[in-house]
């Protein structure tokens, strides 16, 4: 059996660090909808950084999808390139949007914590 190349390796890890950050993100965005169903006070700042995250996380999740979904294409072809274009830019787009997601949730989070009632 043929041993994996660097670039097999690569494209390996970065499906896998999309695939995490995607479960992630999916894992964020239900938890935060489910802060709704709970008696909480939200200011006008905690909902529009709650509505932020929730569109920051949804296109985190689009873009992750489309990225996973671009490597079986990738490996079918053969093409281990990390900067496929239908790859990157989806990937790129996911991983920022998602960090930001993450940032706006948790500026949120503290805003009901120790934001006035």
């Amino acid at each position: 059996m043929a041993e994996e190349t660097r670039e097999e390796r690569a494209l390996a890890a970065a499906t896998e660090a999309v695939k995490l950050t995607l479960g992630l993100a999916t894992g964020a965005l239900v938890f935060s909808a489910g802060l709704l169903k709970e008696d909480v006070q939200l200011g006008h700042s905690a909902r529009c950084l709650m509505a932020w995250s929730w569109g920051l996380l949804s296109l985190a999740i689009i873009a992750g999808t489309l990225a996973y979904l671009r490597v079986p294409v990738k490996t079918t072809e053969g093409n281990y390139d990390l900067h496929d274009p239908w790859f990157a830019v989806p990937g790129v787009a996911h991983h920022l949007s998602f960090l930001a997601g993450m940032v706006a949730l948790g500026l949120a989070m503290v805003d009901i914590l120790f934001g006035r009632p």
